[in-house]
């Protein structure tokens, strides 16, 4: 039996090291230099709300290694929110910093809080739709995520086309009450 435990835990500790340092794929989502934005009905299972969302995948760097990541915006019950998750990002309940960069300008202080759960991101409500709006006419997203004694995550996405693909969501959420969709975020 303790040859057993000995030799499993061996092959767990070399699969696990074979993982931490596998080289990403070349079709790992969010590489291409294109956005694709995937509109979806959605379901809270904490509520049972149900409305619009749109995801996009793209990528989290963390010590020099890459993992899929994916933005949520979703409107359920006429509430925006917008989520921001990843694998092995574990928050804590601790506070983070985190940074944000569109098309390569410098970086800026967000108000994105932890997620209940942890492991994401998570924006409401008025600051959700105003991040979701400048979005708009935008190429590329860079979040830093900075956690205590911790190394930075990285997350990259290419948010191209998200006035087309955030439509239904800003009707839904009447996000038009205010500025013109089109002149949102300038």
């Amino acid at each position: 039996m303790k040859r057993h435990k000995t030799l499993s835990t061996a092959v767990v500790l070399a699969l696990w090291a074979g993982a931490a340092n596998a080289e990403p794929p070349d079709d790992l989502p969010g590489r291409a230099d294109t956005a694709t934005w995937i509109p979806v009905e959605a379901r809270n299972h904490v509520t049972g709300a149900s409305g619009p969302a749109a995801v996009l995948f793209g990528i989290a760097r963390e010590r020099g290694r890459d993992r899929a990541a994916s933005l949520r915006v979703e409107c359920f019950d006429g509430v925006t929110a917008v989520h921001v998750d990843a694998d092995g990002l574990r928050l804590g309940p601790w506070a983070v910093s985190v940074r944000l960069s569109l098309d390569g300008g410098g970086f800026v202080a967000g108000s994105w809080q932890p997620a209940g759960d942890g492991t994401g991101l998570t924006l409401s409500t008025d600051q959700a739709v105003q991040f979701a709006s400048g979005l708009y006419d935008k190429a590329e997203l860079r979040l830093a995520v900075v956690r205590p004694l911790s190394v930075p995550f990285l997350f990259t996405f290419v948010v191209t086309g998200a006035e087309p693909a955030l439509r239904a969501l800003a009707d839904r959420c009447h996000w038009s009450a205010g500025p013109a969709i089109s002149d949102a975020g300038r």
